[in-house]
């Protein structure tokens, strides 16, 4: 079950347990970022400075193998209630909250930081004792916003020098200080914004990593690989996912672009790093009090990384340490952060479920695990039940006089402490939103179904190609069709509406179809679709609607089209008005562009208000956070 990476691989089983006996309502530091990747902390392959979390791992045991949910909300509803979000709600009606459990078993809860867990207030029944921190999605760093609090009052103390990471660490310190003076044990729940955008950190930090990401995606992606080889996260046999098609080749940037997309992932590491340096004042914190061993520290992300809005025409205006600042992430370092899986935050591939999880607990561990790699697949649902175990208390059936929803994950403590064996129960996995279906999987066993924008269901064989690089659907499909099955029963029983469990349709839409539906509702499909290959000597372009278009408004507003290699003049633009033929269509066809040159990256720039369709201006192309890219295809040789 565990190896200490890199001598020993990643099944061997631990001598024996250093405890036989756990104790009783153990301190629990539980530590939860925001949107940071698989692989950017030091101990799983990044070249992010993080010793604190290093540390964590070289005294504890890391998971090579932990899935989150694809989003943050799902994935802090699925913590705090033990199931999917589909089946708690935000309102996690039948539901004992965790933090209501363990204070039914003595402890003080606290909670930090980010909440976006329920509709309700933090300090609600049934939540938790403390709370200091932010009720939405994300926060600005450095000016706060009109939803912080502390305890049930409005928190406006914004001044010179806040900082929401050092806030944060700081309320956290307070409270667990507190339940030590109450001689009572702690559930702190520190939930950092970081490295969520706007990326936002100190001048200093960022400036340490400007640099540093120079030699592009691809580079830094492949010494991860190598690194994670080494440390034994992957094997050497492991097939990395490729960049999907709108990732941007390196090589056909502008100098200028390269540096633009340097400093965003400075940013984006700077914010990681000062996180780390948070987690190093918590670890301080315990071991001044003498009680760091015996505390149970566990540290994760909430999903898989994610790149986020810009615009290529203003993405080089932000300046990380200003408030107000909204800088990000492109999706190439997305897929960087999320070494060596497949896509990112808001897909169910690996590149969204699958997130760095340490634990480190040396006053129970085996003293064989320090420093180890396992490879139980535990999920975030199967922390509840770990929790109460360890709390040494059970799940009702009934609580507040109504029946209780089960809980659906499983404990791993005796995996983790005795090295048993754990056999996870079926995966449900789903992100939905009501303008577009985002992403699917069924997980059962080695194999994974999934999914994205309703598209066909890909099977892949998780034991051997967890790169989900080939899809065996074709060659079982009595299995894939057992599991779809599987998936919309399940889907059908928590409550999903029938729309949202729409059968797959014939058209895959590929990623970042999410934000051209935002830019018009009414799209259906495109051509070239975006983020795919299509052959060169392409001389037009499409886009189906279910509404007749309007030029009648348009005004000077244009469509133009970009090579990559070129921000400053488009291969072609063209204003539309009431003569072109599409005027009252479901259909825009453009042609007669240039005929598209082999082996090249093009994105199209659209202002916004360009067309309307069904009485409804278009929104932006912008190549940040609407986009429209893809590539043709090499000269054969």
């Amino acid at each position: 079950m565990y190896s200490a990476a890199p001598m020993q691989t990643a099944h061997q089983s631990p001598a024996k347990p250093l405890a036989t006996k756990l104790p009783t309502t153990p301190n629990i530091l539980f530590i939860m970022v925001d949107d940071m990747g698989y692989s950017d902390a030091g101990c799983y392959g990044g070249e992010i400075d993080t010793p604190n979390l290093d540390r964590l791992a070289a005294e504890g045991v890391r998971f090579s193998h932990f899935r989150a949910t694809p989003m943050c909300v799902t994935t802090r509803v699925a913590f705090i209630s033990g199931m999917s979000y589909f089946a708690a709600g935000m309102e996690h009606n039948r539901v004992k909250p965790l933090p209501q459990s363990l204070r039914d078993a003595g402890y003080l809860t606290a909670t930090t930081g980010k909440w976006h867990a329920s509709n309700r207030h933090p300090l609600a029944e049934g939540f938790f004792d403390r709370f200091h921190g932010f009720l939405g999605g994300m926060t600005d760093c450095f000016s706060g916003g009109n939803d912080w609090f502390l305890e049930r009052e409005p928190f406006r103390d914004f001044g010179p020098g806040f900082d929401a990471t050092t806030v944060i660490t700081d309320s956290s310190i307070r409270y667990m200080q507190e339940a030590l003076e109450a001689d009572s044990p702690f559930f702190m729940f520190v939930s950092y914004n970081a490295p969520h955008h706007p990326l936002q950190a100190q001048q200093e930090t960022v400036e340490k990593y400007l640099g540093r990401y120079l030699e592009g995606f691809e580079v830094v992606r492949n010494r991860r690989i190598a690194r994670q080889r080494e440390m034994g996260l992957i094997d050497d046999d492991f097939v990395p996912a490729p960049a999907e098609v709108a990732v941007r080749p390196w090589e056909q940037m502008t100098e200028f672009r390269r540096k633009v997309e340097d400093s965003r992932m400075a940013a984006y590491a700077a914010m990681v790093d000062e996180m780390d340096q948070g987690v190093g004042r918590l670890l301080g914190f315990l071991e001044e009090r003498g009680i760091l061993d015996e505390t149970l520290i566990i540290f994760t992300s909430d999903n898989g990384g994610y790149y986020n809005h810009g615009d290529i025409r203003s993405d080089h205006l932000h300046v990380p340490w200003q408030a107000g600042s909204n800088q990000t992430v492109s999706s190439g370092w997305a897929w960087v952060q999320n070494t060596p899986f497949a896509l990112y935050k808001q897909s169910a591939y690996e590149g969204g479920l699958a997130v760095p999880f340490i634990v480190r607990w040396p006053s129970v561990l085996p003293e064989t695990s320090a420093g180890s790699i396992t490879d139980i697949a535990a999920d975030i649902t199967d922390l509840y039940p770990t929790f109460i175990e360890i709390a040494g208390i059970d799940y009702p059936k009934e609580w507040q006089g109504e029946t209780l929803k089960p809980l659906t994950g499983k404990s791993f403590l005796s995996a983790l402490v005795h090295g048993k064996q754990f056999t996870p129960p079926q995966r449900f996995h789903a992100f939905l939103n009501p303008l577009y279906h985002e992403s699917r999987a069924l997980i059962d066993g080695d194999f994974k179904l999934v999914a994205i924008h309703n598209g066909p269901w890909q099977l892949f064989d998780l034991q051997n190609d967890r790169g989900e690089t080939t899809d065996l659907s074709e060659s079982y499909p009595e299995r894939r069709a057992r599991m779809a099955a599987d998936w919309h029963r399940y889907a059908e029983s928590i409550g999903i509406p029938a729309p949202a469990r729409a059968q797959e349709q014939p058209i895959q839409q590929n990623w970042g179809w999410q934000r051209l539906l935002m830019f018009s509702p009414h799209l259906q499909r495109i051509f070239p679709n975006n983020s795919t290959l299509v052959e060169a000597g392409l001389d037009f372009f499409e886009m189906h609607f279910n509404q007749p278009l309007d030029f009648t408004h348009s005004g000077n507003r244009r469509i133009r089209l970009y090579q990559l290699s070129d921000e400053t003049n488009p291969v072609w633009d063209i204003r539309l008005d009431a003569s072109h033929p599409s005027q009252g269509q479901n259909v825009l066809r453009v042609e007669n562009l240039p005929a598209l040159e082999a082996d090249t990256h093009y994105y199209f720039m659209i202002d916004p208000g360009a067309f309307r369709t069904g009485e409804r201006p278009v929104g932006p192309i912008n190549d940040g956070a609407f986009w429209w890219r893809f590539r043709t295809k090499p000269t054969e040789p």
